[in-house]
């Protein structure tokens, strides 16, 4: 069916392919289920309506349910069976105020059509009725009438059709105007004619368009006869789908603005050229001028002949749907009707038409990229912001694979710098990681945000977009719905030297509907390596998920590094939701004084603390080869194995009671134990380490002044498992010293998750 939305008849009331039929008969009809003359791609039966003396003949379907308000088409197909004049067709739907019984409401009746003096279907004629159900409505019936018919004559009917319209959403006008299926009295021209035609310009809008057929060479203007009410200052866009069958020519596309007094105030206006045969989906973009009360749509093509014909379907004039709170204009959001200017790195771009069902509108920036490495796009126009504010810039992004039965990477982000009240550049943004997706198929596409806070003395904000087209096998991309809103942080990540952590917080969390139960989350370390974050009493790796925030503290990434952190959520199942989350770089904490080291319990940050290294470690290696000697034979056999990790002897000098407390704390509880060491110490990464036999001495030789040699002897070990227990940063005596009572506490923080992320 040409109609995108569904026929609310049954079989027996639309295609009649079971054989049966469960329309009522008129006066002077006889109805009857045939076969073989059914319309070209139809099925095999339809509806005969046969005359018993002449006159007209009619037939009706069941009743179908309906809501009042909501918008609706029957469409009723017929064939005549003799090449007679003077027959008519007519569609009308019947309104009752009940699902059986009950009384009409009214009927709503097509164009009467003067059916063809000749024999067979034909879809010029056929009668359409368009409508809104009225208040009260809950079941409608179509019926078709037929007149001038001889005794004995017939015609045929078959797929039928009886459902909502399949307008787009938030059209201003109705389904007849938009489409042209009842008939074209609601549009006018001059330097023409206007006729309904079957030849449909849009997929799933109808059976029609409106045709326009010019008189002369010159402008011919085509416009809708009802106006339609707009507010002043108001984003408005308007569609058509439009093609010219004899001849390129020009094409200008409006929006007309009216006053209060039906006087034309302005008109936006966008002009394009049509192409013999093909159709161009006209776009145009305005926002509506003070004064402005209504508008209407109008479409100016330049015919260079008499008898040039131009048809006009899916006719729109809606509310731009930005979305919501952006502070990017319609044209920056979605590219509709103008390309806005844009500042390139290693790629040209321009407008397109992008067929999308996932983004708005029919077109997008395509890009291509000019060279093999990260190629970028921002947007000219600085955006004014408020310092301190959090802001979300995000877009969606589509890469073209030439191949399609090959796999192809695509990798995007999109980035904000901020530019002081001069509007010179007050800082470059330090982006997300690439968001990257690896399929087979023609297209790949990722929805990508990022969010990031105004920094003191910022007033204006730059966005744009990387994509990464180091080998990749893209031929081109696009990228649509560009947005800059005001925005909660999606997470935070902070730095502390001073405790040697990153502070990791995670606030964005899936939809409902994605079904997400567990959850991973991995430091990305410099090196390649990750490794998965220890949360309180629990390892992030496939680890329950109840909801968002997520607070992690991470005391081993490896010191003076960049480091940055990937979350993924799954499924109860262990089945991957495909959403993730990935931050932009940090620097790992740094000790300011590099004669220092952090020895760290990974399990008990509690027990972290800073020594003094007297000596760098000096390593052994055990062999674990053994020798036989062989009575009889002069050499012995060897059976070796893998020789063993290293072990030391270090020396460790602390200068205060309370490390050296801390420290005699560590080794009580016999854990693994992190030395972290600046570059250049002597200790890459991270070392883990298992301490076997200590001894300990005073340095100063005074008891009363403090100084202690610790010998450790030590064996590296792997990185252990299992979570955190404490907090090296926030512990209870925080929240004593914070508040006086437990009710100030309940009071301040409306859950534990609260609690935990700001004391």
């Amino acid at each position: 069916m040409a109609y995108s939305t569904t026929n609310l008849l049954p079989v027996a009331a639309s295609t009649f392919e079971g054989g049966t039929h469960s329309w009522s008969a008129g006066t002077n009809t006889t109805l009857s289920v045939v076969t073989g003359q059914s319309p070209s791609g139809g099925g095999t039966y339809s509806l005969r309506m046969t005359a018993s003396a002449s006159g007209s003949v009619s037939g009706t379907t069941p009743r179908v349910g309906v809501s009042a308000g909501t918008e609706y088409v029957a469409y009723v197909p017929v064939r005549t069976s003799a090449a007679t004049s003077g027959r008519t067709a007519t569609a009308t739907i019947t309104w009752y105020d009940a699902a059986s019984g009950g009384t009409s409401l009214g009927t709503s009746v097509s164009a009467v059509w003067t059916l063809p003096a000749s024999t067979g279907w034909n879809v010029a004629y056929y009668p359409v009725a368009v409508d809104r159900a009225p208040s009260g409505a809950v079941s409608a019936t179509v019926t078709l009438t037929v007149t001038g018919l001889a005794t004995a004559e017939y015609v045929n009917t078959d797929e039928v059709f009886m459902g909502t319209t399949p307008n787009r959403s938030g059209n201003l006008m109705d389904f007849n105007v938009s489409s042209i299926e009842q008939d074209a009295a609601e549009w006018t021209t001059t330097n023409g004619s206007l006729v309904r035609a079957g030849t449909p310009q849009a997929t799933g809008s109808g059976y029609y368009s409106l045709t326009a057929i010019s008189n002369a060479a010159g402008e011919m203007v085509i416009t809708t006869i009802p106006s339609y009410p707009v507010t002043a200052g108001q984003t408005y866009v308007s569609y058509a789908a439009v093609r010219a069958y004899s001849a390129a020519m020009e094409l200008h596309s409006e929006i007309r603005w009216f006053d209060a007094a039906d006087s034309l105030i302005s008109a936006e206006t966008r002009t394009s050229t049509l192409a013999t045969g093909s159709v161009l989906r006209t776009a145009v973009v305005g926002v509506a001028p003070e004064g402005a009360v209504s508008a209407r749509v109008c479409l100016r093509p330049y015919a260079t002949a008499a008898t040039q014909y131009v048809a006009l379907d899916d006719v729109s004039l809606c509310v731009a749907p930005n979305a919501p709170g952006n502070l990017l204009t319609y044209e920056e959001f979605s590219t509709e009707s103008v390309l806005p200017s844009y500042s390139p790195t290693g790629v040209s771009y321009s407008r397109a038409y992008l067929a999308s069902a996932t983004t708005d509108g029919y077109y997008a920036v395509k890009l291509v990229a000019d060279t093999s490495s990260i190629v970028s796009l921002y947007l000219d126009r600085l955006v004014p912001v408020s310092p301190g504010t959090t802001y979300q810039v995000g877009a969606v992004f589509f890469a073209h694979n030439p191949t399609p039965s090959n796999s192809m990477t695509a990798s995007f982000r999109t980035r904000i710098d901020w530019f002081d009240s001069d509007q010179q550049l007050l800082l470059v943004d330090n982006p997300d990681q690439f968001y990257t997706v690896t399929r087979t198929g023609e297209w790949s596409s990722i929805a990508q945000t990022q969010t990031r806070t105004a920094p003191p003395g910022a007033a204006f904000a730059r966005v744009g977009y990387d994509i990464d087209n180091s080998g990749a096998t893209a031929d081109y991309y696009f990228v649509d719905n560009l947005r800059l809103t005001e925005s909660s942080p999606e997470y935070t990540l902070s730095v502390d030297s001073q405790n040697g952590l990153v502070n990791f917080t995670v606030f964005w969390e899936p939809p409902e509907s994605a079904s997400a139960a567990l959850v991973t989350i991995r430091r990305m370390n410099s090196d390649g390596t990750s490794d998965d974050l220890r949360g309180h009493g629990l390892v992030y790796n496939l680890a329950p998920y109840s909801g968002s925030p997520i607070i992690v503290e991470d005391y081993e990434a490896p010191l003076a590094t960049n480091v940055w952190y990937s979350v993924e959520w799954f499924k109860s199942d262990g089945t991957s939701t495909t959403l993730q989350l990935l931050t932009q770089s940090v620097t790992a904490p740094v000790l300011d004084d590099a004669n220092y080291v952090w020895l760290k319990s990974p399990g008990n940050p509690a027990l972290n603390t800073r020594v003094m290294m007297e000596s760098p470690f000096r390593w052994s290696r055990a062999s674990r080869t053994v020798t036989y000697d062989i009575v009889g034979r002069r050499n012995p056999v060897v059976v070796s194995s893998t020789r063993s990790g290293r072990s030391a002897s270090v020396t460790l000098l602390i200068w205060d009671h309370n490390s050296n407390t801390i420290f005699d704390r560590l080794l009580d509880s016999g854990l693994p134990v992190l030395v972290q060491a600046m570059p250049g110490y002597g200790v890459d990464g991270n070392l883990y380490l298992s301490i076997d036999g200590t001894e300990t001495e005073s340095v100063t030789g005074n008891a009363t002044i403090p100084g202690w040699r610790w010998t450790l002897a030590v064996t590296e070990v792997d990185r252990p498992g299992g979570g955190l227990q404490g907090s090296a940063v926030l512990t209870w005596q925080n929240i004593t010293d914070t508040y006086a009572t437990w009710q100030e506490v309940t009071d301040s923080h409306d859950t534990w998750a609260d609690l935990m992320v700001n004391g």
